[in-house]
């Protein structure tokens, strides 16, 4: 005797429902405060002032290399702004949408140096000694410090980030899983810490309203 399944339409009309009503009423939710994201990180970019002095002197056009990227703070900031829209799928699978970007060499650099290595890649570390001061010490030689440092100066890279101020952490939401070193900063990253919290408020209420609706609706019909 053939089986019957009964409401396979109903039931996928109604996943339908959930996830064009729950798309959009997220959209329409983070859509203003994702904006705000943008424009709060855009303050956040420190003025040529502030930054090494020769990090933004003119480039040479004689060097035969790619070289550090000149920082212009106007230049950063014109980087940094928001799609409301999806990126490209990703190797993982994943795609990305109404996300803030910042895409300029020097920003992304100002972003993130030191994330991996917080006195910088460089074949010299300096360690603390009992009371004030310390020494430099010399790194391992298998370290990867030493692979393709070609700087006159040792220090650079650790001077260079000493110069800046510390990457910002993610606080922990409960529920929520920690994104670590790839999510620390000092533009759009320090915004998000600030504002993530409400962000995923605003998502998850987002998501109970859509739920309430697909109830009603589903209620009506039965009724019907």
């Amino acid at each position: 005797m053939p089986a019957e399944v009964v409401g396979v339409k109903d039931v996928l009309a109604g996943l339908s429902f959930i996830d064009e009503d729950m798309r959009e009423r997220i959209r329409r939710a983070i859509d203003p405060l994702m904006r705000q994201v943008a424009a709060d990180s855009k303050r956040e970019v420190p003025s040529n002032d502030q930054v090494l002095s020769g990090w933004v002197k003119p480039l040479s056009s004689s060097v035969s290399y790619r070289p550090f990227p000149k920082y212009d703070a106007q230049t950063v900031r014109q980087g940094i702004g928001y799609n409301p829209g999806q990126n490209k799928v990703m190797k993982n699978g994943f795609q990305v949408s109404n996300y803030v970007f910042n895409v300029s060499r020097a920003g992304s650099i100002y972003e993130t140096a030191g994330r991996l290595n917080p006195q910088g890649r460089a074949p010299f570390e300096f360690r603390t000694s009992r009371g004030e001061g310390g020494t430099y010490t010399k790194r391992s030689a298998r370290s990867r410090a030493f692979e393709e440092y070609k700087s006159n100066n040792p220090f650079a890279s650790q001077q260079f980030i000493a110069a800046l101020e510390p990457v910002t952490s993610q606080p922990k939401i409960p529920g929520m899983r920690g994104g670590g070193r790839k999510t620390k900063g000092r533009l759009i990253y320090k915004v998000w810490s600030r504002d993530s919290i409400k962000i995923y408020d605003a998502i998850l209420k987002a998501i109970d309203k859509s739920t309430t609706e697909f109830n009603r609706v589903t209620e009506i019909k039965k009724v019907a």
